[in-house]
């Protein structure tokens, strides 16, 4: 299960998404979340966690500086308008609605949590898929975007089903204990 950790991190990271923290950004992630993996919320939760709270904010910047997107007026006709808003809209108030969720599962570490936020990114899933239909076919230009955008939410998907940490942490409860299996202390030879 570590190795799968390190793939779905590893595949997100070079995805280029809106929502990965770009270099020196990913280098201070994964220095940070390295140093922090025998901690309940660390190692690749902690990603997460940062991805999430670093890509609610770049897609507020962009909002801000793309607010005109959202103007009626600036699109041909009304239908092109409207598919572009089920393609951007709901993915921004999917984020929120994650970013929601998975902050009360940090102070409420339990299963029905945990269900909660695979629900959310599941519909995340749902979301992408429809935003990758649209704009392959009215969007082209938008559709690498909308690529890389379901790549990463499937790997977040198939993490929080997969992972032992998100396990231990959220089903099981018992991270204090298994981390000591998961993450041994590595001892130091006195001299």
């Amino acid at each position: 299960m570590h190795n799968f950790d390190a793939f779905v991190v590893a595949a997100m990271a070079t995805s280029g998404s809106q929502t990965t923290p770009a270099l020196p950004g990913g280098i201070v992630a994964w220095i940070v979340c390295n140093a922090r993996k025998r901690n309940a919320i660390g190692g690749w939760l902690l990603f997460f966690y940062w991805q999430m709270y670093g890509g609610l904010l770049i897609a507020a910047v962009f909002f801000m500086i793309n607010i005109q997107s959202y103007v009626p007026e600036n699109f041909d006709d009304k239908t092109r308008f409207t598919l572009f808003l089920a393609s951007a809209v709901p993915g921004l108030l999917l984020l929120l609605v994650q970013t929601t969720v998975a902050t009360f599962a940090l102070g409420v570490q339990t299963r029905d949590m945990l269900k909660l936020l695979r629900g959310v990114l599941i519909v995340q899933v749902a979301a992408a898929v429809l935003a990758l239909a649209i704009d392959a076919k009215y969007f082209p230009d938008n559709s690498v975007f909308s690529i890389l955008t379901l790549i990463q939410e499937l790997l977040w998907l198939a993490y929080f089903f997969k992972s032992t940490r998100v396990r231990h942490v959220f089903a099981v409860r018992d991270w204090d204990v298994a981390v000591n299996t998961i993450h041994p202390v590595k001892l130091k030879l006195s001299t």
